[in-house]
């Protein structure tokens, strides 16, 4: 039997795009809600597109198209037995953004005050507890956002749609509608892969899987047994922001310039953009809180929660896929980034991509640190195939 695979599973029909069935909200009207502070001014054009809309007519409007059987009596459960319905004053606020990057990088890096922490578990979704901090996760993404949700795999990206259920909805809508933002999360210019970040703020969690026996191409060989044990309903939903990057796939041998460059402008524009999304989606998050109304122009601080990104299915080497996150954390001055590493396996890696870090943080131009990384000969690793 084939291995099932982002890489090789079809891409399922849809109807010809058409206007959009529910009222949205367009870049025009946001623009000057995401952009409240000056400090930002010069990065306006970054912003390619956003939209926003009430997340409850997205889910009753554009019904996710589970095609795995698996998947399908999940999304059952959630509907049918739980009555599960997204809150009819939440709103979803979705942003596509254009590759930006200094060349030259602050002079307060050489003592950078982001906080790096390293835990050995997975995303969890818990809240730190400070109504000042606004939290980010990182989708691991396909070129084609959500493209492949409803097939058999359960690897990252189809995880955080099936507990995130609203997200396949959101999916329906990309394909479905003649719409701004469009579901790329990569472009080109000049035979040149360029990045666009998409950025998705106030989604809510509503199970969590336990993917312990159910992960990867295991999902869709799983009982209903098996899926009823895994499967966890959160009686109170988890808001949960997400950043969408698709990392370089499937290299060989050391890694060239270009994919590098790609790399680090990748991070370094997911990272930013969030930075930059602080007040409008906290704003978005604490809603139904009396303080929600006054978050214009406060500063909150910005954690982003990574992992192995790029790493198994697309074959990245772990120590690239530290340093480089690591290094996007710095330049973008975000407060904290936070890297789930599932186990304490990779230790040495944790070590030896540090020590890099802390040798580029000495170097003021973009220009020099991708030349320094080009020189440490790091090679592609082998796909894992989920």
């Amino acid at each position: 039997m084939a291995k099932h695979s982002r890489f090789t599973d079809d891409i399922w029909f849809t109807p010809a795009p058409s206007a959009a069935q529910i009222p949205v909200r367009t870049i025009d009207d946001l623009r000057n809600e995401i952009f409240v502070s000056n400090k930002y001014e010069s990065l306006k054009q970054g912003l390619y597109t956003a939209e926003e809309m009430k997340s409850k007519d997205l889910y009753e409007n554009y019904a996710p198209n589970f095609k795995d059987k698996n998947k399908q009596f999940i999304y059952k459960y959630i509907n049918e037995i739980r009555h599960y319905s997204p809150s009819p004053d939440r709103y979803l606020l979705i942003t596509r953004w254009r590759p930006f990057m200094p060349d030259v990088l602050p002079d307060s890096l050489t003592r950078p005050s982001t906080r790096i922490r390293f835990q050995s578990d997975v995303f969890n979704y818990q809240s730190c507890g400070d109504n000042q901090t606004v939290e980010w996760y990182l989708n691991f993404a396909n070129h084609d956002l959500f493209a492949y949700y409803g097939g058999p795999l359960l690897a990252q990206d189809e995880l955080q749609v099936l507990e995130c259920i609203e997200l396949a909805a959101l999916r329906e809508y990309f394909v479905q509608t003649i719409n701004t933002v469009g579901s790329s999360t990569v472009s080109s210019n000049r035979n040149k892969t360029l990045p666009t970040p998409i950025l998705i703020s106030n989604t809510e969690r509503v199970i969590q899987m336990d993917t312990s026996k159910v992960y990867g191409n295991a999902f869709a060989k799983a009982s209903e047994r098996q899926l009823i044990q895994a499967c966890k309903y959160l009686d109170s939903s988890q808001k949960v922001n997400l950043i969408a990057i698709e990392a370089p796939s499937h290299g060989r041998g050391s890694y060239t310039r270009d994919q590098i460059d790609y790399i680090l402008l990748t991070c370094y524009v997911g990272f930013k953009a969030a930075q930059i999304l602080a007040n409008k989606t906290h704003a978005l998050n604490t809603s139904n809180q009396r303080s929600s109304s006054r978050s214009e122009n406060k500063h909150f601080r910005t954690i982003i929660h990574t992992g192995w990104w790029g790493c198994g299915a697309y074959g990245n080497n772990r120590r690239m896929m530290i340093l480089t996150q690591i290094l996007a954390a710095y330049w973008t001055e975000i407060d904290e980034l936070v890297f789930h590493t599932q186990s304490n396996d990779y230790q040495e890696d944790i070590d030896a991509a540090q020590k890099i870090v802390h040798q580029l943080l000495k170097e003021k131009r973009v220009d020099d640190v991708i030349n320094q990384i080009v020189e440490l000969n790091l090679q592609w690793e082998k796909s894992n195939d989920t």
